[in-house]
């Protein structure tokens, strides 16, 4: 019985870190520089134990988006505490329209990095993203709190379409002068927009 619980024990942890190597390397390098082979070598192991946990490339790269997005979720929600309202969003817009995390590919936003790319992924990782951007949706309206449900959920599909083309563009024009200023504008989306209403 221990014996069991020490390999399934293990093959969670080797589950785990596989996922965690493709979500670094999704973000990093894009779906189709995210090869199996790249995946298995960044995790620590030999492509041939790839499929006893995918059973293809496809639902790897699922996970990887899920793996990738939870963890930028958890960064941001850790960073803006129990904020509410109209400072959740001013502060998640801050956060997520930094410099660092523009900068930083290997830790940064799915989404963003993904932007160009999505569009033509196939239909089943479409739909993953699709459910995740929905349940992130449901979480900056229940963030944004107040009495009418549809303008919060008008609100947060703003905030993020807006978060996620600025950090794109941001890092497209990366070394021009722009690429911050696109940075600082739309993080005080606030002052330009009335949010709060």
């Amino acid at each position: 019985m221990k014996r069991k619980q020490d390999t399934a024990a293990r093959k969670r942890h080797s589950h785990e870190k596989i996922r965690s190597s493709a979500a670094l390397l999704l973000r990093r390098d894009g779906l189709r520089g995210t090869s199996v082979r790249k995946v298995m070598a960044a995790a620590g192991f030999t492509v041939g134990g790839f499929y006893a946990h995918f059973p293809s490339k496809e639902t790897l790269l699922q996970d990887a988006f899920s793996c990738a997005i939870q963890q930028k979720r958890r960064s941001i929600e850790k960073t803006l505490g129990d904020a509410k309202g109209t400072a959740f969003l001013e502060g998640f817009l801050r956060v997520y329209l930094a410099p660092d995390h523009r900068d930083n590919l290997e830790e940064s936003c799915p989404y963003a990095a993904l932007l160009s790319e999505l569009p033509r992924a196939s239909r089943r990782v479409r739909a993953r993203v699709r459910e995740d951007f929905l349940y992130g949706v449901e979480s900056f309206v229940r963030r944004l709190g107040g009495n009418d449900p549809a303008r919060a959920r008008e609100k947060a599909i703003l905030a993020l379409c807006l978060a996620f083309g600025t950090l794109a563009m941001s890092r497209t024009l990366a070394g021009f002068p722009e690429a911050d200023e696109l940075l600082a504008i739309a993080a005080s989306a606030s002052n330009h927009w009335r949010f709060g209403k």
